[in-house]
């Protein structure tokens, strides 16, 4: 076999690879121990460890670690008969997958259908609205369900155990690390109701997991355990994304571990390029291609489960919409004639209906709004006129300027006006004015109907069907199946929504629509296409129209997670009102703005989430520090004033820079969005951070301390912590006492114990 190592005064890592690809860590090669300088094995410290320490049966720790934490998450935990903050939205998202109910929400399916499979093991039969600060029904075990949600809760703690002991921390300073998370009163508390924080932070530990698993083989390429592991971790991955998008950090996390790993393998030039292929090949499979199937496949269960009609599928294509039970636009007149209430609905996600209403542009024409409005309004509706058969003249606009509208059935190239029925007024474009928000693009509005006779021109529609249904390939006009374009006769311009916002002042935030008169051709854009999506004709026969659509899962798939992001970029905060509830990131490593989860009343059960004070500060302190450390060391290193055995150094940093990074990657982000944030989101970052403390203290108490001082410190700190713990417990299991009976809980003059406190 052929080798070479990579010593400490080379350039690359202090591992040993071989032609397979495979590096092993000095340690493991039995090399001579260095005396003195950082991360050496001084012999002072060569001391047997402290008796408590041997011979322990780790199965044994894993098991009191977990009961120890089910004792802390279940305590009293059906206590407050209320429903509790958030358990409003999520508790009725898990009772539409019982009376399955389509619904939309910005988060992924997953954590939801395990809210609807407690609810199912409950006996729960669907029916209870779950409305904030309801008392629960007897029909309703409420403490069912928040057991099951709190067992996420509990299985933080032997993950964690598992973790730092991959990451090879000492079995007492993992035992410490474990306790840590049993002890965070935050975690705690956010595990203790029907919420989908505890299932998030159970993945994001799982899949940290299984990638510290993994970094222990990867001295051992496609071995079968190595195969495992690695499959494991995508599998890992893609739970904590179908939770919800914060997921995703924990993707960046392995993601960053990977490029990492194979840029070191690049670097190895005695690597077959074969053997540097199959490395790659097998993390895209494990690491991409398995996230993706098990993201799709939730969507997939998501889909088959919620099959009756609810009108936030609005959004849908129409196609998805037809097969859900009860839809209202199965069944609907099969052509389309004058005389045709229609209801148009934009392709592009966010558009929603063509919409007309009695407010006017504050500039332009000053004419009447159209308007993309997401909901089922009376003010959607026109009523579509037949003016001119297809290629009937060359001069629309003047030949048709008082003509009646003509009988019978709408097709492709037809003339048309729309009348919108609740103004009174027809769909009209005039290119002297701009579109009030989007630059290069004409104004579109309404006018009214006595006005048409000398503005004609700008009323005239040419239908254009584009992409039908195979079904409906006849040339004419039919709902749900039959897209459309509609390209004025003025200016050749085509309606489009723009993809902008109006302002909220005067447009209240809908979609603009506009007329595209630009020279580059917009057939082949989503944003100019068109849809009848409900007819209404009493003269004409009701067919199933429904049988007639197609339907694509992968279509479906991509519109409703389209349709997640345009919801999330939506919730952003309104800094001109007060809330208690919101925070900024810059607030949370150091918990200035605990949150209030119920009602603060002297008679009620209140819930605060506060974390361990000793931990989140002392978690974001070395967090903080953690950079400055290690520039420290690079300094020292410049100078030749640091000395270290390589592989050791190497095992410390691969350990410590997981960890940081993983805090790293779920806090910093959250200073990019601009949707409104709340403390638990910062709940995943202060799972690494909490686990990074736990893996320095272990690490400097090894470099600086006698093992039984270190032994002692170790003690002193999880005493410290406990103590912290049950202090504030009180707030944690539910305070039912006068308020100002919660002496000694304000440690930081912005918590809200006693007033409200405003959250920035």
């Amino acid at each position: 076999m052929n080798q070479r190592t990579i010593g400490a005064g080379e350039k690359g890592p202090a591992v040993f690879y071989d032609q397979s690809g495979g590096a092993r860590a000095f340690d493991e090669l039995h090399l001579p121990r260095q005396a003195g300088g950082f991360g050496a094995y001084p012999a002072a410290k060569e001391k047997r460890a402290p008796r408590l320490a041997r011979g322990v049966d780790e199965r044994v720790v894993v098991v009191i670690l977990t009961l120890l934490a089910a004792a802390t998450k279940l305590y009293r935990i059906g206590r407050r008969n209320n429903v509790s903050w958030d358990e409003a939205h999520f508790g009725k998202f898990g009772a539409y997958y019982l009376n399955r109910t389509f619904y939309h929400d910005v988060h992924p399916p997953l954590a939801k259908m395990l809210v609807g499979l407690s609810e199912l093991l409950a006996g729960h039969n669907g029916t209870f609205g779950f409305k904030g600060g309801e008392t629960y029904p007897a029909y309703v075990n409420y403490t069912f369900m928040r057991v099951f949600n709190a067992g996420f809760g509990i299985a933080l703690t032997p993950l964690a155990y598992i973790t730092c002991r991959q990451l090879r921390v000492p079995v007492w300073f993992a035992v410490m690390a474990a306790l840590f998370v049993t002890m965070d009163n935050a975690i705690c508390v956010m595990s203790r109701f029907i919420l989908l924080d505890a299932p998030l932070l159970a993945f994001t530990a799982l899949a940290l997991t299984m990638l510290a698993r993994f970094h222990r083989v990867r001295n051992a390429p496609f071995s079968a355990e190595w195969w495992k592991r690695l499959m494991l971790t995508g599998l890992a991955l893609g739970l904590v994304s179908s939770c919800k998008w914060v997921g995703l950090f924990a993707v960046a996390l392995v993601g960053l571990y990977t490029i990492v790993e194979l840029f070191e393998m690049y670097c190895n030039t005695r690597m077959a390029p074969g053997v540097y292929a199959k490395h790659w090949a097998a993390r895209i499979a494990a690491l991409i291609v398995v996230p993706l199937c098990v993201y799709a496949l939730c969507f997939k269960v998501h889909f088959a489960v919620l099959d009756r009609y609810h009108n936030s599928a609005s959004f849908m294509p129409v196609g998805f919409q037809t097969r859900l039970r009860g839809s209202p636009l199965a069944r609907q007149p099969y052509e389309i004639h004058t005389g045709s209430a229609v209801r148009l609905q934009g392709s592009y996600p966010g558009t929603g209906y063509l919409h007309s209403h009695a407010h006017r542009y504050p500039a332009g024409s000053a004419g009447q709004q159209i308007t993309g409005y997401g909901y089922a309004d009376p003010n959607n509706i026109w009523n579509i006129q037949r003016r001119a058969a297809a290629g009937s003249t060359d001069n629309v606009a003047d030949v048709l300027a008082t003509s009646a509208p003509i009988e019978g059935p709408i097709g492709h190239g037809d003339v048309v006006a729309l009348h919108h029925n609740a103004t009174n007024s027809f769909l009209f474009t005039n290119l002297g004015h701009e579109a009030p928000a989007s630059a290069g693009y004409r104004e579109v509005s309404a006018v009214a109907a006595d006005s048409v006779d000398a503005l004609a021109s700008g009323v005239l529609w040419v239908v254009e069907i584009v992409g039908a249904e195979r079904s409906m390939r006849d040339g004419k006009l039919h709902p749900l199946g039959t897209p459309l374009r509609l390209r004025s006769t003025v200016g050749d311009c085509v309606l489009l929504s723009t993809s902008e916002r109006l302002d909220k002042n005067w447009g209240w935030g809908q979609a603009e629509i506009a007329c595209d008169s630009r020279t580059d051709d917009p057939r082949s854009s989503v944003r100019h296409l068109w849809t009848v999506e409900r007819h209404i004709n009493g003269n004409l026969p009701k067919v199933n129209v429904g049988r007639l659509m197609s339907s694509s899962f992968l279509r479906n798939f991509a519109v409703l997670n389209r349709q997640m992001w345009l919801t999330n970029n939506a919730l952003v905060p309104d800094h001109d009102k007060h809330n208690v509830l919101e925070s900024g990131p810059a607030s949370w490593p150091f918990m200035v703005y605990p949150m209030r989860m119920v009602g603060w009343d002297d008679t009620g059960i209140k819930y605060l989430e506060i974390g361990n004070p000793l931990l989140w500060w002392g978690s974001a302190t070395m967090c903080l520090v953690f950079p400055l450390q290690l520039l420290y060391w690079l300094l020292r290193w410049r100078r030749r004033s640091l000395r270290w055995h390589p592989a050791r150094m190497r095992e410390y940093l691969d350990g410590a820079l997981i960890l940081w990074g993983g805090w790293a990657l779920h806090y910093l982000p959250f200073f990019l969005m601009g949707r409104v944030t709340y403390l638990h989101h910062y709940l995943p970052a202060l799972y690494f951070g909490v686990l990074f403390l736990a893996y320095q203290i272990s690490h400097l108490a090894a470099w600086y301390l006698h093992p039984t001082t270190a032994h002692n410190m170790l003690l002193t700190a999880v005493a410290l912590v406990a103590i912290t713990f049950w202090w504030f417990s009180p707030l944690t299991y539910g305070w039912d006492k006068p308020i100002k009976d919660l002496s000694g809980m304000e440690w930081v003059s912005s918590w809200p114990v006693y007033e409200d406190k405003l959250a920035l």
